[in-house]
């Protein structure tokens, strides 16, 4: 994690690869995990004596509150840093049942945030013909950091010390920005709203000497990141063709229109089609039971009960006649009932 802070709140740029869009950006999913990877790798920069923000405490805190280190072992703690105590950070519970002092990362709620008019921030054809996305995630993730020990003094210095961390110290570390370079994300610490609440005490059930001080820092944290989605060039069926007088023409598709559909009476009835040549029109095999407009835009007008066909008719010349009369051609029909 660099020291240098950024010179504000700045858009991560779309990944330039699909490579990039079906690797790092596929952990949107995970969102509330990462936030609170990242608020404990923040944490662990200032708790381990070998984290890079580590200065920063020692400029600012006590000698008290610097012997909380995250990198001992138990051994090294009773034979090698009599002084220093280690401090268990753990984001789930699983990882810290019964060790004190500690640390640990509760998530108290989501909320997905409306990113605007469009969550869709680019998108443009790859080589190949596919099209490429992006789509940004953008939520808030509410944590309560809280910490845990065997007594009421240890608790209020290690709870103290958070509120430095994610308040002064990172105005001038990180702007309230964690980042780590490479990644699609970014997570934003809160400006203002941080609670630090009251200590409290729990008495070990069995264990009447032992308490247990906890005290809570709540924040609720900004994340976003970057969705990369892609999808393959249609594939498209050849159209079915019918041949007449030896040139094959393509049939029409009905895309609202199924055969035998049941379309009430009294109620205009839009078409939509795909396929319909320059040439072609639209007819009813009995207009007493429905009329239909011949050019675009179609619509379907019923007029009374009962079954008739609808007709796709091409009108482009084919034969003449001695008097030159043009005949037309009949390229599909499909069957509707109309209703009461």
């Amino acid at each position: 994690m660099s020291n240098q802070p950024p010179l504000g709140y700045t858009l991560i740029p779309p990944p330039g690869t699909l490579k990039e869009a079906f690797t790092d950006y596929r952990m949107v999913d995970k969102a509330v995990t990462i936030v609170k990877s990242s608020i404990q790798k923040y944490i662990d920069s200032f708790l381990n004596p070998k984290g890079v923000n580590r200065q920063f405490l020692t400029a600012s805190m006590s000698p008290v509150g610097l012997q909380f280190v995250t990198e001992l072992t138990y051994d090294d703690q009773m034979k090698v840093s009599p002084n220093l105590r280690k401090t268990y950070l753990a984001r789930f519970f699983a990882e810290n049942i019964g060790r004190l002092p500690s640390i640990l990362l509760i998530d108290t709620g989501v909320e997905f945030i409306d990113p605007g008019i469009n969550d869709l921030v680019g998108a443009g054809m790859n080589v190949d013909g596919s099209w490429e996305g992006f789509l940004l995630s953008y939520m808030k993730v509410a944590l309560s950091i809280t910490t845990a020990t065997l007594s009421e003094e240890d608790t209020s210095t290690l709870s103290t010390m958070l509120s430095i961390m994610f308040s002064q110290i990172a105005t001038v570390l990180n702007n309230y920005v964690l980042h780590e370079e490479g990644s699609s994300w970014e997570v934003r610490l809160p400006l203002t709203g941080m609670t630090l609440g009251q200590a409290s005490s729990v008495t070990i059930e069995g264990d009447t000497k032992t308490t247990v001080w906890t005290r809570a820092l709540d924040l609720s944290c900004e994340f976003e990141g970057w969705i990369g989605i892609k999808q393959p060039p249609p594939v498209y069926a050849p159209p079915l063709m019918v041949t007449i007088g030896g040139v094959s023409k393509p049939i029409p598709t009905f895309i609202n229109l199924s055969p035998n559909q049941e379309i009430p009476l009294g109620l205009s009835y839009p078409l939509l089609i795909n396929g319909m040549l320059e040439q072609y029109y639209l007819g009813v095999s009995d207009p007493n039971v429905a009329l239909v407009t011949s050019e675009p835009p179609y619509v379907l007008q019923p007029r009374a009960q009962g079954n008739a066909l609808l007709l796709v008719i091409d009108r482009s010349v084919n034969s003449k006649s001695d008097i030159g009369t043009t005949s037309a051609s009949y390229i599909t029909d499909i069957p509707f009932i109309i209703t009461r």
